[in-house]
């Protein structure tokens, strides 16, 4: 009976060892999770924003300061990925005057995006070539502290490159294989009959 109790006390401590280092494991700091900025596309239309290859679109970036504190907006940067490598380059980049946000305050940002003529686009959707266009929004908090909130957005972009399909190299890949298979069976078969 005593080896009962002692075994029971060891299995409490050790569940309360548990539930304790659960508890710990949990973060508790406050830290800011949330986005100081939200940004969107807006004026094209639900959702499809065209962009033609070798073509300057104008675009309307609405940026809405989310957070309970007021910021500065001083830079505006679009980058795009023309060899759908991932090294992004900077097309456009433009101050934008300190422009003052309160909270739940917006502005709209409207800048022209110089699309390249020799620009990769992935065709995810049988349709339109698609990009995806890069935005860094650089602002300042009212305490001095600098900070940059970034955003992609999914641009459609007749003209545009595809890369190459490698289909056929796929498929003559595939019809060696078979030819190759079917002449080990043959020679397989053929030893097994000789013998």
């Amino acid at each position: 009976m005593r080896f009962v109790r002692a075994n029971m006390a060891n299995w409490r401590s050790i569940l309360i060892l548990i539930i304790v280092l659960l508890v710990e494991s949990v973060p508790h700091g406050s830290a800011q999770t949330t986005r100081q900025l939200s940004m969107a596309l807006i004026g094209q239309g639900a959702g499809e924003y065209v962009t033609p290859a070798g073509q300057t679109t104008d675009l309307k970036m609405e940026i809405l300061n989310a957070a309970p504190s007021d910021i500065y907006l001083l830079e505006g940067d679009a980058y795009l990925d023309p060899n759908l490598n991932g090294t992004w380059e900077l097309i456009h980049s433009e101050s934008l005057g300190d422009f003052h946000l309160g909270y739940l305050q917006s502005a709209i940002w409207t800048f022209g995006l110089a699309v390249p003529s020799k620009i990769q686009a992935a065709n995810a959707t049988n349709g339109l070539p698609q990009v995806e266009l890069l935005i860094k929004i650089t602002y300042m908090s009212v305490g001095g502290i600098q900070d940059v909130e970034q955003g992609a957005f999914t641009l459609s972009v007749p003209g545009a490159t595809l890369p190459e399909q490698n289909d056929v190299i796929w498929l003559a890949f595939l019809g060696i294989l078979v030819v190759a298979s079917a002449v080990i069976v043959y020679s397989v078969k053929r030893r097994g009959r000789a013998r």
